[in-house]
């Protein structure tokens, strides 16, 4: 595996990225994005797997991410799908071949979105987010949970960044027809209910898949490497 740090311009701020470049390359290109209050960092295991599988992985940080390397600020959803499409667009000149968008939790959220908006991505791989995310998050805040990590970002909270999300999921995801799309669940999720995730399966159009992985929240990528390389291998075996 090659691994290489790019900046890729977006009109407002450069958007960091790391390119996991397979060594034996099978034609299978993925634009991924971290959570909220997170970084790449967080996606590494994950996308140096998937690398050493034979995939190219883009992972970026999204901007007003104190952890990460892009700077800016983050003024809502629509600024992650902007960079994370900024990202579709480099990682389509460069590398070509099937293009997925992956994510984590808001992430994943931006993923869907991304895979709904732009032709090019063949599908989305959803992990540990889902529908009705606002009603949990005021669960969890009533319980004692208050900051959510916002002195992590510059820019917006994550009840502030979610709070729309479910209609913008009802207004996105018929978009995902005929697109491959892959809903991963974590079992212990304190944040995102697997009740949440199914409830996101369910809505979502056809072709789709549902997974439930042993975590937590915090690491559900990290052990969603055996799940997402399955998902891929059945839609591209091997030769």
């Amino acid at each position: 595996m090659n691994l290489d740090l790019l900046r890729i311009p977006t009109g407002e701020n450069d958007v960091a990225v790391l390119r996991y470049e397979a060594r034996r390359p099978r034609g299978i290109t993925i634009v991924a994005g971290h959570g909220y209050s997170s970084s790449k960092h967080n996606l590494d295991f994950l996308c140096a797997f998937l690398a050493a599988h034979g995939c190219t992985v883009w992972s970026l940080d999204f901007p007003g991410h104190k952890l990460g390397a892009s700077g800016g600020r983050l003024r809502g959803i629509d600024d992650c799908v902007a960079a994370m499409r900024a990202v579709v667009d480099a990682a389509w000149d460069r590398d070509g071949g099937t293009l997925y968008t992956m994510g984590h939790s808001m992430g994943a959220m931006t993923a869907v979105f991304t895979a709904a908006v732009d032709e090019r991505p063949a599908g989305a791989i959803a992990i540990a987010t889902g529908y009705g995310r606002p009603t949990a998050l005021e669960t969890l805040r009533r319980a004692g949970t208050t900051s959510f990590r916002s002195e992590y970002v510059v820019g917006v909270t994550l009840p502030e960044l979610v709070r729309d999300a479910d209609v913008r999921f009802d207004t996105f995801l018929p978009r995902l027809a005929g697109k491959h799309s892959l809903y991963i669940a974590a079992s212990r999720d304190a944040m995102v209910h697997p009740r949440s995730v199914r409830e996101l399966y369910e809505r979502a159009p056809h072709e789709k898949s549902f997974a439930t992985i042993e975590s937590d929240h915090t690491y559900a990528a990290e052990h969603a490497r055996a799940a997402v390389l399955q998902w891929l291998d059945e839609r591209h075996p091997r030769g």
